[in-house]
C-alpha cells in the first residue's frame, strides 16, 4: 500500500493537472546543487592536484636533513634504504649566486648525485653542467652554452681577504615545471660540481621521489632522524588550499539555504493540497499516524533520489571531461584543458549537504503541518 501512495504522490508532482509547479522547481533545485557541488570539486580537486603534482615532480615526496650527520651514520642510513629498496638521491642544496655576463641573480642549486637514482624529470636532460630553470634563465640572459660563475657568500677563502668561492659551469639544459617559484630560481647539477665549489665532500640532504612516504618511514624508523614531507615544506600553500575548499563549501551551503526556504514554502502548499486525499485514505483504512509518516517519507525519499540523480549527472559530465579532454583555455595557461580529480569524500559531501539543507527545512515544515491538530472527520464535514 505505501508504494501505491508513493506513486499517486510522484503522479501528483509531475503528472497531475493541478500539480504545484514550486516544489517541482525545488526539487530541481536540489538536483542541481548535488550537480554544482560535485562537478565543482572534481574541477577544484583536479586544478589543486595538477599545481601538487607538478612541485613535487621536482621537490620529491620527501627529504631528510642530515647536516651535522657524521660520514659512519650516513652509511648506515643508506644500507637500512638499499635494504628496504627505497630509492633516493644524495643532495647538496646551496643557496648561491649566478652570473652571467653582467646579468645577477640568486639560485638555489642542487647538487645530485645520479649513481644511485635519476628523478624522471632531469632523467632526459644534458647533466654534464648545470640545468637551470625557465625562468631563471631568462632572468640571467642565459642560453645553451652559456658561461655561469656560480658564487657562494657563505663559503670563503682567505687570500689577503675572505674572497667568496666560485666556479663556473655551462648551461646544458633547460627545465620548466610550469611553478614561478620554482623555476625562477632552482637550477640542478653533478653533487661534485658543488663539493668542488665548497671544497668540502659533504650532502645535506637526502631526497626521495615518487616514494610512499609510509615505506620510508618503516625504513628510518629507529635512525632519529626526522622526515620532511612535501606537506610539511609547504605548510602554508597547503593552509591555503584547504581554506579555498572550505570557503567554497561555506558559500555553497550559504546558497543552499535559499533552496531550503523554497523547499519549506513547496511542501506547506503541497501537504495542504493533499489534505483531503489523506483523509480517503484515512477512509479506506489507513491509521492516522501512518498516513502522516508515509507523507514525511515521501519527502525524504523525493529528497535522497534527485540528489543523487544530481551527483549521478555530475559525475558522469566530469566523466566527458575527463576522457574528452576538451581544450578550453588559450596557449599561454599551464592547464588548457579542464584538470579533474573526484574522491568518495566529494562525493559523500555532494550528496550530504543538498540532502541536509532538504532533510532540514522538510522536517520543520512537516512538525508545523503535523502540530495544526488536522482532524480528517472535520475535513469530510467540510467537504460534506
Amino acid at each position: 500500500m505505501s508504494a501505491g501512495i508513493f506513486k499517486y504522490f510522484f503522479s501528483y508532482i509531475f503528472r497531475s493537472k493541478t500539480r504545484q509547479k514550486l516544489i517541482f522547481l525545488s526539487i530541481i533545485g536540489l538536483l542541481i546543487s548535488s550537480f554544482s557541488l560535485v562537478v565543482l570539486q572534481g574541477v577544484m580537486g583536479g586544478l589543486q592536484n595538477g599545481l601538487i603534482t607538478r612541485s613535487k615532480h621536482v621537490l620529491g615526496n620527501a627529504y631528510i636533513d642530515v647536516v651535522g650527520v657524521e660520514r659512519s651514520e650516513l652509511k648506515k642510513i643508506f644500507k637500512k634504504l638499499d635494504d628496504h629498496s627505497i630509492k633516493y638521491i644524495k643532495e647538496l642544496e646551496l643557496e648561491l649566486m649566478a652570473k652571467h655576463e653582467n646579468y645577477i641573480a640568486p639560485t638555489i642549486i642542487h647538487g645530485m648525485d645520479f649513481s644511485n637514482f635519476i628523478p624522471e624529470f632531469i632523467r632526459h636532460k644534458d647533466k654534464t653542467g648545470v640545468v637551470v630553470g625557465g625562468d631563471l634563465g631568462r632572468n640571467l640572459r642565459a642560453f645553451f652554452g652559456s658561461e655561469l660563475i656560480i658564487t657562494s657568500p657563505a663559503h670563503t677563502q682567505v687570500l689577503i681577504r675572505e674572497i667568496p668561492m666560485k666556479s663556473k659551469s655551462t648551461v646544458t639544459d633547460f627545465y620548466s615545471s610550469e611553478l614561478p617559484e620554482i623555476d625562477v630560481i632552482h637550477a640542478w647539477v653533478r653533487l661534485s660540481f658543488l663539493q668542488n665549489l665548497i671544497r668540502k665532500r659533504s650532502i645535506n640532504r637526502i631526497r626521495f621521489f615518487e616514494q610512499p612516504i609510509s615505506q620510508i618511514e618503516d625504513a628510518i624508523d629507529g635512525l632519529n632522524l626526522k622526515l620532511i614531507t612535501w606537506e610539511d615544506e609547504h605548510s602554508t600553500l597547503v593552509f591555503a588550499l584547504n581554506l579555498e575548499t572550505k570557503v567554497m563549501l561555506f558559500l555553497f551551503i550559504g546558497t543552499s539555504l535559499l533552496i531550503g526556504i523554497c523547499i519549506s514554502s513547496a511542501f506547506i502548499i503541497f501537504y495542504n493540497k493533499i489534505k483531503l486525499d489523506l483523509a480517503s485514505f484515512w477512509i479506506l483504512g489507513l491509521s492516522r499516524d501512518k498516513a502522516l509518516s508515509l507523507v514525511y517519507s515521501f519527502g525524504q525519499v523525493i529528497s535522497i533520489i534527485f540528489c543523487l540523480l544530481g551527483v549521478c549527472l555530475g559525475l558522469g559530465f566530469l566523466y566527458l571531461l575527463q576522457t574528452n579532454q576538451f581544450i578550453f583555455m588559450p596557449d599561454y595557461f599551464v592547464e588548457r584543458n579542464i584538470p579533474v580529480k573526484i574522491e568518495m569524500l566529494h562525493v559523500f559531501i555532494s550528496f550530504f549537504v543538498p540532502y541536509s539543507v532538504s532533510l532540514i527545512f522538510t522536517f520543520f515544515t512537516f512538525r508545523t503541518f503535523k502540530q495544526e491538530n488536522m482532524s480528517f472527520m472535520n475535513l469530510i464535514r467540510k467537504v460534506g
